[in-house]
């Protein structure tokens, strides 16, 4: 068998990655994502910090540092999550918060 038909150049040579480079969020993303969290109610910054590494397994210091294809699954959990907890009709996010406001304490 002739082995020069297998002969693709030197063993040194570096091979090009078949996979497309990541591409960056784009603003529309970014809109979208902070909206998703207003709607779900969720306002404190460690929680929304929290859902969004959770999608990407690596700590983020902002949501511009995800991808697009990662800015997506962001938002799909987001709204997820909405829809796993039952809004009461009527309720706004005041209503809904988590934590004790000052006022709460009182």
């Amino acid at each position: 068998m002739n082995d020069v038909l297998f002969n693709l150049g030197p063993d040194d040579e570096p091979t090009q990655s078949l996979t497309p480079p990541e591409l960056p969020i784009r603003d529309d993303q970014v809109l979208a994502i902070r909206q998703a969290f207003t709607t779900a109610g969720i306002d404190s910054q460690e929680r929304r910090q929290e859902i969004a590494q959770s999608c990407v397994v690596r700590p983020l210091a902002s949501l511009r540092e995800l991808t697009a294809a990662e800015a997506h699954r962001v938002l799909k959990r987001i709204k997820e999550n909405a829809a796993a907890k039952p809004r009461p009709e009527g309720a706004s996010a005041w209503d809904l918060r988590e934590e004790d406001t000052w006022i709460d304490k009182l």
